[in-house]
């Protein structure tokens, strides 16, 4: 008896255990195959599909051009390929798009603990959740789109700012305006066309735009711009059958692999004016814009809502991803992920990520792949809720297996909305982020970690009231191997946009005008501390500055400071929530003094 006891005890104490390190739950499961049997009448509702048109020996020897990162070969199949295509069509008068002329919107900057308002204007919501966007670009700087409202003499507007210090500071890149035409919903693309020049980096909207508020026959627009906002262009990609509408376009490259050869995707919902699908679309340009082809899925009968796409970088042929909330039934939605080639076709197959009982409501799914190598796992994280409670699944094999229903919130916490996003270096891990947003708009929540264990969460990182009806955007802000949680929001209203992200060099305070006769570093205070605590250095001459925080192994864990600072006598607010208690060094480096002090950060 003692012994069965015992082994009880130990197996409760291994339940908790695992539980207590990951976000299993005692609804998750493991190593679910993306084809299963999950509803026999779904799958035969599914219709055969059409023979791809390119012939076989040329998509080969494209496919290999990737494989092999050989530009030329990929340049050339992939202007053969094209004349198979069928091409994007735009048959409808175009509204007018205009450039922004007027002054920016006002910046303030962020003080320590309040969160940095990027622009204090109104944002749009009749077209839908996704109303903002946010991007690290390849140059190191941040981006934010927001569709903006209520702009004077205007129906719509967006908006696109940059921040080339993490986003301590904001400035506009581009608005550009439509007098008589409503946009919709936006996702954003920065892409640099040569690595080696950061003023080669564009940035690349998609919006849908209509003459009525509500969106009826609402088109797709391609909007392209450097990041000093000059080069602007704004081209019609293509619109729907008559009485019908385009919604919630969401775009993804293959950036990370290819400099001027980058080809963009967005995929795209047709609906009826009155909400009903009709298809998937699926763009693609291999010219920065200037023009489309198009692949279409109409091959299911089901109603397919909220597509969120993501590129896969694969062995032969890649693909694009597509998360999608799937009406089962009346009382039933499930979680459903289309897989394309990258080349537009008619062939979209269908992959089972959860498989729940009537009664169930999976919404709303945000996706993100982790961006590497095709010789690597492709690793998948799909964020999205389940009867208003934020979860998560992903899959470490590029889509065949799935681990799903991973608590990303808590039960007792109504959620609507999520987002999520990965960076491509997993080197100390935190390469996947999270956020969510309560049902209320009290609270935005951060998660940041790694696929099964993303973190604890970041409760209520938000400094001033979030709208309940638009979802937040993430990033993750990367200095070396060194990863910060980044995400932005839309106020209460919603009016004003708002951002924030761990240790923001907004951290750092003047403290005096008086200009110091020598460089100094002062010991933190209070030490040992938990988890704030106050570096005080002195600047005798303007220049570059660099406060980094190292392990005891020497590892960098943060970088605090990184640019020019006037001469000056500062306060630095450290905020080592994300570390774990130990010893630590802070170094603060210029041209002519270097010096280091230990601290101990106790939990």
């Amino acid at each position: 008896m003692k012994k069965l006891k015992f082994f009880i005890a130990f197996i409760v104490f291994i339940c908790v255990s695992v539980y207590s390190q990951s976000d299993a739950t005692g609804e998750t499961k493991f190593n679910q195959s993306s084809l299963r049997n999950v509803s026999p009448g779904e799958i035969t509702a599914e219709k055969n599909q059409e023979q791809f048109t390119v012939p076989a020996d040329l998509l080969n020897r494209y496919n290999a051009a990737i494989d092999s990162r050989n530009s030329e070969l990929k340049k050339s199949t992939s202007a053969e390929i094209e004349k198979y295509l069928q091409k994007a069509v735009f048959t409808v008068e175009p509204i007018e798009i205009l450039n922004e002329n007027r002054p920016n919107a006002p910046f303030i900057n962020d003080w320590y603990g309040t969160d940095i308002m990027v622009s204090n204007t109104n944002v749009a919501y009749a077209g839908g959740f996704r109303q903002m966007d946010l991007k690290k670009g390849e140059d190191g700087w941040m981006y934010l789109a927001v569709n903006r409202r209520s702009v004077p003499g205007v129906n719509g507007q967006i908006t696109v700012y940059s921040s080339s210090n993490g986003g301590a500071e904001w400035q506009t890149v581009l608005s550009y305006f439509s007098v008589n035409g409503y946009f919709g919903s936006l996702t954003m693309l920065v892409e640099s066309r040569n690595s080696n020049v950061p003023d080669s980096t564009r940035i690349i909207v998609y919006s849908t735009l209509s003459a009525s508020a509500n969106q009826d026959n609402a088109y797709l627009i391609c909007s392209s711009f450097r990041r000093d906002g000059s080069s602007a262009s704004h081209q019609t990609v293509a619109n729907p059958s008559a009485g019908n509408r385009f919604v919630y376009p969401s775009a993804c490259s293959d950036g990370m692999f290819w400099s001027d050869l980058t080809f963009m995707h967005v995929i795209v919902r047709e609906e009826s004016n009155s909400g009903v699908y009709e298809a998937m679309h699926h763009f693609r340009t291999t010219n920065w814009g200037a023009s489309h082809t198009v692949g279409t899925n109409n091959y299911n009968t089901y109603e397919d809502r909220y597509p969120a796409a993501a590129f896969s970088n694969e062995v032969g042929s890649d693909s694009i991803y597509i998360a999608v909330e799937r009406e089962v039934s009346n009382n039933e939605r499930e979680i459903r992920l289309f897989a394309t080639m990258e080349v537009p076709s008619s062939n979209f197959s269908i992959r089972y990520i959860t498989d729940a009982a009537p009664g169930t409501i999976y919404e709303r799914p945000a996706i993100t792949i982790q961006q590497r190598n095709f010789s690597l796992p492709q690793r998948i994280l799909v964020t999205c809720t389940k009867n208003d409670r934020a979860v998560y699944h992903y899959s470490s094999d590029g889509g065949a297996l799935w681990n799903i229903d991973f608590g990303l919130g808590s039960a007792s916490m109504p959620v609507d909305f999520t987002s999520c996003s990965s960076d491509t270096s997993t080197a100390n891990g935190r390469d996947f982020i999270s956020a969510f947003v309560d049902l209320n708009g009290d609270s935005v929540t951060v998660r940041h970690g790694t696929l099964g264990n993303l973190g604890s969460p970041m409760y209520k990182k938000n400094g001033v009231a979030s709208t309940g009806t638009l979802a937040p955007v993430t990033a993750i802000y990367s200095e070396g191997n060194t990863k910060y949680s980044a995400f932005a929001y839309a106020g209460f209203g919603p009016a004003g946009v708002y951002y924030n992200m761990e240790n923001l060099i907004t951290g750092i305070t003047p403290v005096s005008n008086e200009v110091p006769n020598t460089f100094r570093l002062e010991q933190n205070y209070p030490n040992p501390f938990n988890p704030v605590t106050n570096i005080k250095f002195s600047v005798a001459k303007t220049g570059n500055v660099s406060l980094k925080i190292y392990d005891i192994s020497g590892r960098e864990v943060a970088l605090l400071v990184n640019g020019e600072i006037s001469s000056g006598v500062y306060n630095y607010d450290f905020n080592a929530s994300h570390l774990s208690s130990g010893i630590y060094f802070y170094v603060l480096k210029t041209a002519e003094f270097t010096d280091t002090k230990k601290m101990v950060l106790v939990k």
